[in-house]
């Protein structure tokens, strides 16, 4: 498999590196897994991902920003090392949202969960989005203070970057968000990112600090 070229069913996985512009050295990750639907080559994947950046632009705040985009096929790192199974292309992106007051610690993120045509939802979580007005903690327990506003910024945040032409049970571009099965060989179309509400993570946490593929 290469992320130069593929075929139907092909896997791959696209990483957003991001960072604080107060700590650039503290970079965290969102991943997304992706499924050829038909063929196509890297521009294809590029294409997509710079709609996942758009994505999370319109939901981030100006602090955060992006560092590099990593294509990967799904399969795991082969030593010595493959070049045609991953790409690195720097970023230069920021976000775009202007909240309303101070963010929240970074630990603090906005949970939204990834809703497929069948099984178990997946979480994908951001940190950056969430200002003291949007959350409160009526017992103790942090909470979204309007989860419908929260579902608009996501909705629109879709809209904007072309990123539902990639969700749904039969998206209408060649490559389709889903979630991978353990070993591969399932996979289930996402088709609603849902507003869930506020998680606390470490920012040690894999989801953040992922290893990526190095030579």
């Amino acid at each position: 498999m290469s992320v130069l070229s593929f075929v139907v069913d092909d896997l791959f996985v696209i990483r957003l590196v991001k960072y604080h512009s107060n700590n650039p050295e503290n970079k965290w990750v969102n991943n997304y897994e992706i499924r050829a639907s038909e063929s196509g080559d890297n521009a294809d994947l590029i294409g997509l991902g710079l709609k996942l950046v758009a994505f999370e632009q319109a939901l981030h705040a100006a602090i955060v920003k992006f560092d590099r985009m990593i294509i990967s096929t799904w399969e795991p790192d082969s030593k010595p090392y493959d070049p045609e199974a991953f790409l690195t292309i720097p970023l230069t992106q920021e976000g775009l949202f202007a909240v309303t007051g101070d963010l929240l610690a970074l630990d603090q993120t906005f949970s939204v969960t990834r809703r497929a045509t069948s099984g178990r939802f997946g979480h994908l979580f951001y940190r950056g989005v969430l200002a003291e007005g949007d959350v409160h903690a009526p017992a103790g327990k942090s909470i979204l203070f309007n989860r419908t506003a929260m579902q608009t910024r996501i909705d629109d945040a879709i809209a904007s970057s072309g990123l539902d032409e990639h969700i749904g049970a039969a998206p209408a571009e060649s490559l389709d968000l889903v979630m991978v099965g353990k070993l591969g060989n399932t996979q289930r179309n996402i088709i609603q990112l849902v507003a869930q509400g506020v998680s606390s993570v470490p920012e040690d946490h894999a989801w953040f600090n992922r290893t990526t593929p190095s030579p």
